[in-house]
């Protein structure tokens, strides 16, 4: 389908439907202009939830605003140990450079989560992991 038959297509899909859009990562309000008119409001308590890394487009296009907390070092750290060792622990000599790695993770859970699956991908070494 051509992108006009397509938007027409899903708006008379969603259209006297109740529906949830959930929209991963906006970057501008243009791109959400553009978007907007493919949902009907029909008054049925249809939503459309995005994310956005950019706090000034989201406060542009909503005023429901949600930001999650971020990690305290401690919890990246536990995230981080999880994700790489599963039940198991971490053995001591790669402790210290893990707590460093997960602080430097800056409390975002999504990226903690990014660098765990990296590790656990390597050599359980601290000379690979520095």
């Amino acid at each position: 389908m051509k992108d006009d038959e397509l938007a027409d297509h899903l708006y008379k899909n969603l259209k006297g439907r109740r529906y949830l859009i959930v929209m991963d990562d906006l970057w501008d309000k243009e791109t959400w202009e553009d978007l907007r008119r493919l949902f009907p409001d029909d008054k049925n308590g249809s939503r459309v939830l995005f994310t956005s890394r950019m706090k000034n487009v989201a406060m542009e296009i909503s005023r429901a605003i949600i930001e999650p907390p971020l990690l305290p070092p401690s919890e990246s750290w536990n995230l981080l140990e999880q994700k790489v060792f599963k039940k198991e622990r971490c053995p001591r000599e790669l402790e210290d450079i893990g707590k460093q790695i997960a602080e430097n993770c800056k409390g975002l859970p999504l990226l903690v989560v990014l660098i765990a699956g990296i590790l656990s991908n390597m050599e359980k070494k601290e000379s690979l992991w520095l």
